[in-house]
């Protein structure tokens, strides 16, 4: 067997599911079977993501209350992810299309509740930062820092719980501004480039979560061992782009609807 090739191979089929049309004219899949497949796949995340965490403790420690959490956690979110992704791919209009999106996105925060917060905001930021504009990102950002500084016990500059809502404002009136002028160009060209700047800190952000939790790791873990346990945290987290990706994707603005086998055929000859 030749284990570059399959390496390869698999490295081809992550590229295509993080490129995959999830905007389109199709009957599937059914929603039941969606929802139901999702949340199996969520649980199965659930338990894999349960056992690495006991195998890179220093001080493993199994508790009934925290593994169904997280267990429940996984799977709400799966069976959420299942559902945007149907009414997604069936073209769903409207606020049918919007509310199940918006459950996957609410459904993700609760995975940084206790030691899942780096997880949580280090696929959050490269989701964003890859699918939406960097003012969304902001915004989500501030909303974060607002939750955060009121309804947990975690103590917060006081210059970013006022600075992240305040930069989120001025960004908007800059887009404001901009769109408001649409015969200059430079303004045009600097939001361009605002854009693309903050969009890069987002993938940064993301990038300073991983790394911490990787040194944590290699700390606990030194040596090959470490090594791996950093490689199967990448793997946790590729689902969890995928699934969040169907949530904070844009629409497509022209949805395409999948031709019939006939047409298909016709245009093969």
């Amino acid at each position: 067997m030749d284990t570059r090739s399959s390496f390869q191979g698999l490295i081809r089929q992550g590229i295509r599911l993080s490129a995959l049309p999830l905007d389109a004219m199709e009957a599937h899949p059914p929603i039941g079977v969606a929802m139901l497949s999702a949340a199996g796949l969520g649980l199965l995340w659930g338990i894999i993501a349960r056992l690495w965490m006991r195998l890179i403790s220093t001080a493993p420690e199994f508790t009934l209350a925290g593994t169904a959490g997280i267990l429940t956690i996984a799977t709400l979110f799966g069976a959420w992810t299942g559902l945007a992704f149907a009414a997604r791919r069936r073209g769903w209009r409207g606020w049918k299309h919007y509310v199940p999106r918006t459950l996957v996105v609410l459904s993700f925060i609760p995975f940084g509740i206790a030691g899942g917060l780096p997880l949580m905001l280090t696929v959050l930021m490269a989701t964003l930062g890859i699918t939406q504009r960097a003012l969304t990102g902001l915004w989500v950002i501030a909303g974060l820092v607002l939750l955060v500084a009121v309804a947990t016990d975690i103590v917060l500059p006081t210059l970013v719980t006022i600075g992240a809502p305040l930069v989120a404002l001025a960004w908007t009136a800059w887009e404001w501004f901009v769109h408001r002028r649409p015969g200059a160009l430079w303004p045009r060209t600097a939001a361009t480039w605002l854009d693309r700047s903050g969009r890069t800190m987002l993938l940064l952000l993301a990038a300073c979560g991983l790394w911490s939790v990787a040194a944590e790791i290699m700390a606990g873990k030194p040596g090959l061992l470490g090594v791996l346990a950093v490689c199967f945290y990448l793997l946790l987290l590729y689902p969890l782009f995928l699934a969040l990706r169907v949530g904070l994707a844009p629409r497509a603005s022209t949805p395409s609807r999948a031709a019939p086998p006939s047409a298909m055929a016709v245009v093969t000859r």
